[in-house]
């Protein structure tokens, strides 16, 4: 495994997650995959980097566009992994380094930023 600055989803972040996930990442394990949460471990295609994925959707029932949250957090270790999946939907603001795509309702398109620390 490569260094997080090796990765091009830390150097390319825009250009990594608007292609398939499939062609850019592995899929190690599902830890948890529900019609609005779901949670992976995934490699990196390019360099083997580990990361933890997920996806949540808050459901409102009002009117569809419901908001929508990404979030890829780098994993280099069995604690690390341990962590991310004890951590309750959508709750991963503790994990620093992450890539944050959120999408609230009303906004035409994601905005996409890194919190690195």
């Amino acid at each position: 495994m490569g260094s997080l600055e090796d990765c091009v989803l830390w150097r390319e972040p825009e250009a990594t997650v608007t292609k398939p996930m499939a062609d850019q990442f592995g899929l190690r394990k599902t830890f948890a995959k529900q019609s609005h949460w779901w949670r992976y471990l995934l490699e990196c295609r390019c360099c083997g980097q580990l990361y933890g994925f997920e996806f949540y959707e808050e459901v409102d029932w009002e009117g569809g566009q419901d908001p929508q949250y990404s979030t890829w957090v780098p994993l280099s270790s069995d604690a690390e992994i341990e962590a991310l999946k004890a951590s309750a939907p959508g709750q991963l603001a503790e994990f620093v380094p992450r890539l944050c795509k959120d999408w609230p309702k009303g906004q035409e398109k994601p905005k996409l930023y890194w919190i690195k620390g």
